[in-house]
């Protein structure tokens, strides 16, 4: 008898587990993807970066778009800075889902040899984004909708 007990009160238990799991998976849908890329402009570069991000960062995400690639990007600035070494401008690339992102360096790599030319051209515009701005954080997201 106590072994029926036992056995009873432990697929209540399970069973409670499992609705509690269940009821907590049921909490929003899932949406679109971000990666959000936050940087710091080091001192007196803010001009350069700017007009890279304009000359040859933004064709490329307007490539892309275009693509069906990503739905979208923004760029944002922080007006809030904590500290010298926070972040000050913020990028951020919407995707459609997670499955976007796979084999996604393959699919933009001729869109950027169509920016820059060749690999070595777009390494010495590398070289110069690197002299004006530092990555501070990057985080991949997902967007969900509250149910």
């Amino acid at each position: 008898m106590k072994q029926v007990v036992r056995l009873a009160v432990g697929s209540l238990c399970l069973s409670v587990i499992l609705l509690a799991t269940a009821t907590a998976q049921d909490q929003y849908t899932e949406g679109t993807v971000e990666r959000v890329i936050l940087l710091r402009i080091l001192p007196g570069h803010f001009s350069a970066a700017m007009e890279d991000m304009k000359k040859n960062l933004q064709p490329i995400w307007e490539a892309e778009k275009s693509a069906g690639l990503i739905e979208g990007y923004q760029v944002f600035s922080n007006q809030t800075k904590a500290n010298p070494e926070d972040w000050d401008i913020g990028v951020s690339l919407t995707y459609k889902n997670m499955a976007a992102l796979d084999g996604l360096g393959m699919k933009i790599l001729d869109l950027r040899m169509k920016q820059y030319g060749d690999k070595s051209k777009e390494q010495h515009v590398i070289n110069q984004r690197i002299e004006n701005m530092q990555t501070v954080a990057s985080y991949l997201i997902r967007n969900v909708a509250l149910k």
